[in-house]
């Protein structure tokens, strides 16, 4: 019987998995993975639309996989994607650092930087936040535009925005960042006092806490059946840190975005099953952001803190 050759090299060697050593291929990724279109991605990158779709197809060829899911208007990353994300995030702060590192000796962080957030998360996250900015950055200066209203980036009534929504302007630069939740939240003492609520009618001796001019719809935020009757708000107000500060009282009801409550002392979420609705984040920015050292650096810093924060939050795809 004939002896079979010996194996070549090549034949005992492993076969190597796929080459991920072109950067250009996961900046692109990093990209399309926080904006969402190939349109944004590019705008941020400073390149076309065609390179960053061909980055991502050369991508999806070495994984041997789809990367993203095609939606009306954005790009949604499959599990693949958020597990190759969550590795090369790391690589994309080191990449930011190396920046930093190299353009050290030429650009200070001077200046000033206009943030827009709304009451609530300009309280509780944004402030401390840029305290901490303040601290690191002695030459730093930070204005904080503190509304429920709507900043316009294009006419620079701020540098950079917290939004609960995607903005429409083409010529921003806007980065999903997490995903939230608003939900009813009672003080622990209501619990004491009334039991936990079974629907929207309340005991005798609490009250809801709702909107006073500002108009908003009420019902895409109940889930399953609509309430027999219309839910009577007998405090009512505008101001969100005034509604919780009554409902920390004891005796009142009020919607709270989930991360916030999460770090008052003694809120409690009720009747999950029947209200709540997901809140996207979203950090924009006007186009200069490119070239300001000093924006870049507030930006990197509200986009790692806000990342960090609504992590353990985000639902993912």
């Amino acid at each position: 019987m004939p002896k079979r050759p010996a194996a070549t090299a090549a034949e005992i060697a492993p076969k190597a998995g796929p080459s991920l050593a072109d950067w250009n291929l996961l900046r692109s990724f990093i990209a399309v993975h926080e904006t969402g279109t190939l349109t944004e991605a590019a705008r941020r990158l400073g390149t076309t639309q065609p390179s960053v779709g061909r980055h991502v197809r050369e991508l999806e060829g070495a994984v041997g996989e789809a990367l993203f899911v095609r939606l009306p208007g954005r790009l949604k990353p499959t599990q693949r994607a958020e597990a190759l994300y969550a590795s090369v995030a790391a690589m994309k702060a080191a990449a930011l650092d190396a920046e930093r590192l190299l353009a050290g000796s030429q650009e200070r962080i001077v200046g000033t930087v206009r943030i827009a957030a709304s009451e609530v998360y300009a309280y509780h996250v944004i402030a401390p936040l840029a305290a901490a900015m303040l601290a690191e950055q002695p030459e730093l200066e930070i204005e904080l535009s503190v509304s429920n209203q709507t900043d316009n980036l294009l006419r620079r009534d701020a540098d950079i925005a917290v939004r609960f929504f995607r903005p429409a302007q083409d010529d921003l630069i806007a980065v999903h960042v997490g995903t939230t939740e608003l939900g009813l939240f009672v003080h622990e003492r209501f619990l004491e006092r009334f039991g936990e609520p079974t629907g929207f009618d309340l005991p005798e001796g609490a009250f809801a806490a709702g909107l006073d001019r500002e108009v908003a719809p009420i019902a895409p935020f109940i889930k399953g059946a609509a309430p027999s009757a219309p839910i009577r708000f007998r405090l009512r107000t505008d101001a969100i840190l005034a509604r919780q500060a009554a409902m920390e009282g004891g005796f009142g009801v009020t919607a709270c975005l989930v991360d916030i409550a999460a770090e008052r002392p003694g809120l409690r979420r009720v009747l999950p099953e029947r209200f709540g609705l997901p809140q996207e984040v979203w950090l924009c920015a006007h186009a200069e952001l490119r070239r300001s050292t000093s924006m870049r650096f507030v930006w990197d810093g509200l986009e790692q803190a806000l990342r960090r924060r609504l992590a353990v939050l985000d639902p993912g795809p």
